[in-house]
Parts: structure tokens; sequence; C-alpha cells
């Protein structure tokens, strides 16, 4: 079966909620269709129609940007909405679930009279990524790829976990990044048994592991990659840990295939990990999907029905974290192929890749 192009996953919508339209407000849902960024803006979507309603700031680059869509500029967005509403016999509009606030409803009732607001669950919209989607990703990817291989020759005992961040933050700018995709986690020793242990003042010492996890947003499309590495001799049991984790995600990643319930790569990784008897350690799910927001679906957690097809994106990213001790986890970008996967992170997983002072 062939993936919907954008225009023809909204015609299902509208028909399998029996609706005569969908409004797009959140600026992520609005990029995905119309390939323009901005950070307000009202897409109006019908069976014959798309409409983004802008403001006087992003009008001429909407026109100038903008795929699959009439740009139309607006000064009071409800007397210009309520005219596509007439114009179009509108009568029932899907709205986003998951992004409008109870107020901002209540607003769009109070001023467009007569319009009946269905909620309409959108996160699975953007789950199946086209082609230029997946360049976009796979680029950010390999950003992300060039910018570890700088924190490679740049770190050594007695830096901070600070000066890594920059190094990559620098590294993302230099090679056409527009920014990092979230704060980069850089958390060396004892602090990495923390998950989400954001770059700190602490000095890198000999002997530590250290994990960064991080990405970048090239063109609206993330990347995030998480490599755990060793600088001098480290305790064996977190040698050991490290060589579970890649062993477990490895194997998570073999299983990827389409016709997989994506439930199944958690519960791979996760039941190794219980094996080795260190899942009271797993605090996190084994992954999420990836493309314009750094979360969103689908989520490679327990139980998760959903079936994995071409075209999706996720991470696969188990971990081991011990208090006062310190913690694993490693993390690549996976396209789901018409015959399994494809890695689109390149950087070597060992715990060893760093060749400086020892």
């Amino acid at each position: 079966m062939k993936n919907l192009n954008k225009k023809e996953i909204i015609e299902q919508l509208l028909a399998t909620n029996k609706i005569d339209a969908i409004l797009l407000y959140s600026p992520e849902n609005r990029f995905w269709y119309s390939d323009f960024f901005s950070t307000l803006g009202y897409l109006l979507i019908s069976e014959n129609a798309a409409n983004l309603l802008l403001d006087g700031r992003y009008i001429t680059e909407g026109i100038e940007k903008t795929r699959n869509v009439k740009c139309l500029q607006f000064n009071n967005v409800f007397l210009s909405l309520q005219t596509l509403l007439s114009s179009q016999n509108i009568k029932k509009i899907g709205f986003e679930a998951e992004y409008i606030t109870i107020a901002q409803l209540a607003t769009w009732k109070q001023q467009l009279k007569n319009i009946e607001f269905v909620p309409i669950y959108v996160n699975s919209l953007r789950m199946i990524k086209d082609e230029i989607e997946v360049a976009r990703i796979a680029k950010a990817c390999a950003i992300g790829d060039l910018a570890f291989k700088e924190v490679l020759n740049f770190i050594r005992p007695g830096v901070s976990e600070k000066d890594v961040e920059d190094v990559i933050l620098r590294s993302f700018t230099k090679n056409g990044a527009t920014k990092a995709s979230f704060d980069t986690i850089v958390a060396s020793g004892n602090r990495g048994a923390m998950p989400h242990g954001k770059a700190s003042d602490k000095k890198i010492a000999n002997n530590e592991l250290i994990t960064c996890d991080f990405g970048c947003v090239y063109q609206g499309f993330c990347s995030d990659m998480t490599r755990t590495f060793a600088i001098g001799q480290v305790d064996p049991k977190l040698l050991a840990i490290h060589e579970i984790v890649k062993a477990a995600q490895m194997a998570g990643i073999k299983a990827i295939k389409p016709g997989i319930a994506i439930g199944e790569i958690d519960k791979i990784c996760r039941d190794y990990i219980k094996e080795k008897g260190y899942d009271q350690y797993f605090s996190h799910g084994t992954g999420h999907g990836l493309g314009i927001e750094i979360h969103e679906a689908p989520w490679v957690i327990k139980n998760e029905t959903t079936i994995l097809v071409p075209g999706m994106v996720i991470t696969v990213e188990p971990g081991i974290y011990i208090p006062n001790l310190g913690g694993v986890r490693i993390e690549d970008d996976i396209l789901v192929t018409k015959d399994g996967y494809q890695i689109l992170t390149k950087s070597a997983r060992e715990v060893d890749i760093w060749k400086g002072e020892k």
C-alpha cells in the first residue's frame, strides 16, 4: 500500500470525522502542510481549498515559500475566517485536540458563530515522512555526526560539560543547522545516572564515562543522537553496562521492519536488559518518533500497538542509570524502509571511540 500524500491524508481525516474542514493552528502542523514556518497563522483546509491566513509580518515571505496552499493576509483573523467559511458553506470544523487550549476554543466559538467545532486527534498526521522530509532528517543527522566528531577531537580531562556543549552548538551553526533541537545533555561521571542531565559547569575528569545527547534542526526537521564513551580507565561495571545497552539497542534495531507493532521494539530492548539484571535501572521508554518536533508520534513504549510502516522515523535509545555510579544511553535515528530499516545516525557506538589522553 502506497503512502498517502498530505492532501490525501487530510481528505481521509475529513471523511473519517465527517467534517467540512480542519483548522490547523499549531506552527508544527502548519509547517508540515505548507512547508512554511510562522509563529502565528491559521490554515483552513477543506476538500477543495487550502488557505493559509498570515499577518503582515509573514505574508510576503509566505507567498514566496509556501507549498500546497494559498496565502491570504489578515488584519482581523476572525473576519477573514468567517468570509472563507461562508464562501465554502463550511459548518463543521475539526480542530487539533492535542494543541488547542480550552481558552482558545472558547474564543473561536465566541467569534465564529454557528460553527460546530469537533476535536480531531492529529498526532498521527506526521508519522509517515515523504522523501523530502526523510532527506532533511538525514541531513540533520549528518550534521549531528559532524558535531560528535568535533567533540571527540576537543574533549579531554579538565574541560567542562558546558565547554562540550559549546563545541556541539558551534558545529551545528557552522554546518548549516538552524538551531539545536533540544537542550544539549552532557553528563559525566556520577551525573551520567541522570537521563536528562543538562550540561553543567562540572569539569570532566579522567576515568569517567561521558554521555552526550544532542540534536539539531535542519530546514525544519530534527535529529537526536546519544553516545556514551570513556575517558581513561573506567569502572569495569560501567564498561559491562555499556556492552549490555549496546547489545539491547542493536537487538531492537534489527527487529525493525514494516508490519511489526512498535511496542515489540521496546519489549526486545527491555527484555534484554532485564535478562542481564538491570531492568530496574531502565527508567524511560525505548524511543519516539522524530520529525518536525523532537518528540512526536509514534512512541516506542511498552504495549504500543502502532504498526511500523515505511517512512516512519523513530529513535531507539535504551539506557541504564545507576545512582552514585553513572549511566549509559545509546541512541540512533532509524528510518523504517520497505525491507527493514536504515540507521541515519552514523557515529560509532563503541565505549573507546575517544582516542585522546588515557
